[in-house]
């Protein structure tokens, strides 16, 4: 019998010999059954009530929820559909409520609701109360069950309640306790008696097995049977598919062509259920739901580009979706790489090749990145184009490509990783891949020189600071969870990628020209725009334009300008961030600098040019004798 004809036979009793307990995993459909078939097939022959128990943390609390929905029910039906709103609200309308006595209805500011006595019909009609949500109450399961009683046998409620059985019960366990039995006395000399006892043990049944004996005696009372929901998931998709709201026809008419390879991804067994059978795919409707709601983003950017087998992608979607809501998908230690898998052997519709990093980043952490999505785009037409297999192992992980197209392809990238050839995103590609070359026991062709490879990173990365481009969006970043899977030259080549990716590199980059542009103007005003930025070095560059720009003033200028440079940087060179051996090489530059400037000014007779410059040596020398203990501690 199917599981409506179940609740179908129960409702129609005469009278109700207890409640009837639907039972089904959490978003099977069983809460949807109720709300849609149930109602429609008693449409006009009982009124449905159904109350949610989810956070209720009272047994007060669970009287007045249905009571307050009784008491809309019994509004609707009076057509009192205003009265009925401002009930659910809790607001006093005791004046128009008819079922009540005379006298409670003429008192204004009334708690009304203690005077309230449901019934079991309105309108000559049963009342059927569906008690949903029961596992997600706050309250102990059989107080729940305790107080849905006083409906089911005391007021002969038709009770439906609705609940995932599996998550209402602990497990049985036998403690074993330590105790002490006195077993004896003995008279001692004194005349005093002396207790003599021993150590044993005894075993005694839990808590949860308490519970689990509670739970059974109270279900028994209650529950007149238990119905295993078996849902009807080609009806349910078909509705879903059917009744979702779309924001255009294209995307609705899409969704419906893959009605039927939604229906085998989300249940292929749908036809051979039985209530024993382990099947761990999980069967949320909720999260299909949000698949589906969801995929319209991902729609209208595939479509954009042009990208083909968008049933593909759609499939792959819902299955990480509905994945990720059961926490079967999620990131690790190495990424989603051991998660994907767990999906893949749920879902085999699902692949990576059909789902965008960036998106699984939306789904798993909330963040919608459009340049990142349009960036991985972007890797991915070139990865559709690459032929050779240089191009192949530049663009793909290593797991994903044939072992003879690695061996012939993986010299060339390795010389390209050295002479700077690769964008950002296909260095964090190769430094992965080396990582999962070790995971998989693969030997490459032949072993990386990592020294070469950061200087190839550093050539890349001079070249972006010096077009003053904004950092390349990486397609793929490692967390700092992984850095154990990593070795020192593998994490360390990283790292001069993240710098650059978060944003320091290319601001350090931006202030040394600030710096540089302002000296060559006033440099006052440099002084100033620069007194609060943060910079990693100052080289010889900065050195030359900082000597012009101080050869330019007049005694006024020379007399300020060592104050305002040695209040800049005093401070700045003792940074984290500094980087020694360069700042060492620029103001020894400096000092060499101003100290041809003092020797023109001596032959020039300028007493006080030569003054001003010799406090500006005196300043320059403290900086470099800092810099040296700074690089002598850190040694």
């Amino acid at each position: 019998m199917r599981t409506l004809d179940e609740l179908l036979y129960y409702c129609e009793e005469p009278e109700p010999v207890g409640a009837i307990l639907l039972t089904g995993e959490w978003g099977c459909g069983k809460t949807y059954l109720i709300d849609n078939d149930l109602k429609d097939a008693l449409e006009n022959k009982a009124h449905i009530i159904r109350i949610s128990l989810f956070g209720i943390a009272s047994i007060e609390g669970i009287h007045m929820a249905v009571k307050q929905a009784w008491i809309s029910e019994y509004n609707k039906g009076k057509n009192w559909d205003a009265v009925a709103k401002k009930i659910q609200k809790g607001k006093n309308i005791t004046g128009k409520l008819e079922f009540l006595p005379e006298w409670i209805r003429g008192i204004a500011n009334t708690d009304w609701f203690s005077f309230v006595e449901i019934k079991n019909v309105i309108d000559k009609k049963p009342v059927i109360l569906v008690f949903d949500d029961l596992e997600r109450c706050c309250l102990e399961t059989v107080d729940i069950l305790g107080a849905i009683n006083e409906y089911c046998e005391n007021q002969k409620f038709h009770t439906i309640i609705i609940a995932n059985q599996e998550k209402m019960r602990g497990s049985k366990q036998i403690t074993v306790v330590p105790i002490e039995v006195e077993i004896d006395t003995v008279k001692n000399e004194d005349n005093t008696n002396t207790p003599q006892r021993i150590a044993g043990k005894i075993k005694c049944k839990s808590q949860k097995d308490i519970d689990e004996l509670s739970y059974n005696e109270i279900k028994e009372k209650i529950i007149h049977r238990t119905v295993q929901y078996i849902p009807d998931y080609a009806s349910i998709v078909d509705t879903i598919v059917d009744k979702t709201k779309y924001q255009d026809e294209k995307y609705r008419d899409f969704v419906k062509e893959c009605e039927e390879g939604i229906l085998e991804l989300f249940a292929p067994d749908r036809n051979t259920y039985n209530e024993s059978q382990n099947d761990k795919r999980p069967h949320n409707i909720r999260s299909l739901k949000c698949a589906i709601a969801d995929f319209y983003r991902v729609y209208g950017i595939l479509t954009k580009n042009g990208f083909e087998d968008i049933d593909k992608w759609f499939y792959s979607f819902i299955s990480y979706v509905i994945a990720y809501k059961a926490n079967i998908a999620k990131e690790g230690h190495y990424g989603t790489l051991f998660s994907d898998n767990e999906v893949q052997k749920l879902y085999p519709a699902f692949q990576n090749k059909y789902m965008f990093a960036t998106v699984k980043k939306w789904i798993l952490r909330g963040i919608w990145d459009i340049d990142a999505l349009n960036y991985e785009i972007g890797m991915i037409q070139s990865r559709k184009k690459a032929e050779t297999p240089t191009d192949i192992i530049r663009t793909n992980r290593i797991m994903d490509i044939e072992e003879d197209v690695i061996i012939e392809g993986f010299p060339q990238v390795v010389q390209m990783a050295y002479a700077g050839e690769l964008s950002l995103d296909e260095y964090v590609y190769f430094i992965q891949n080396n990582c999962w070359g070790r995971y998989y026991n693969f030997g490459f062709p032949l072993s990386v020189d990592w020294d070469k490879v950061r200087t190839g990173v550093a050539t890349v990365i001079k070249s972006l600071l010096d077009s003053r481009k904004e950092g390349q969006q990486l397609h793929s970043i490692i967390g700092t969870e992984s850095r154990e899977y990593f070795t020192e030259d593998e994490w360390n080549t990283y790292q001069l990628i993240a710098e650059f990716q978060n944003g320091n590199l290319l601001m350090f980059s931006n202030n040394k020209n600030l710096y540089i542009e302002g000296m060559r103007e006033d440099a006052f005003t440099a002084f100033t725009a620069c007194q609060n930025k943060r910079f990693n070095m100052f080289d010889e560059e900065m050195a030359i334009v900082t000597a012009e720009a101080y050869a330019k003033g007049d005694n006024s200028t020379r007399h300020q300008f060592s104050g305002y440079f040695n209040d800049m940087w005093r401070e700045n060179i003792l940074l984290k961030d500094i980087n020694p051996e360069e700042s060492l090489l620029g103001f020894r530059k400096l000092h060499e600098l101003m100290n041809v400037q003092k020797e023109g000014f001596e032959k020039s007779g300028k007493v006080f040019a030569v003054r001003h410059t010799e406090d500006f040596i005196k300043r320059i020398d403290e900086m470099i004798k800092k810099l040296e203990e700074s690089q002598t501690q850190t040694e």
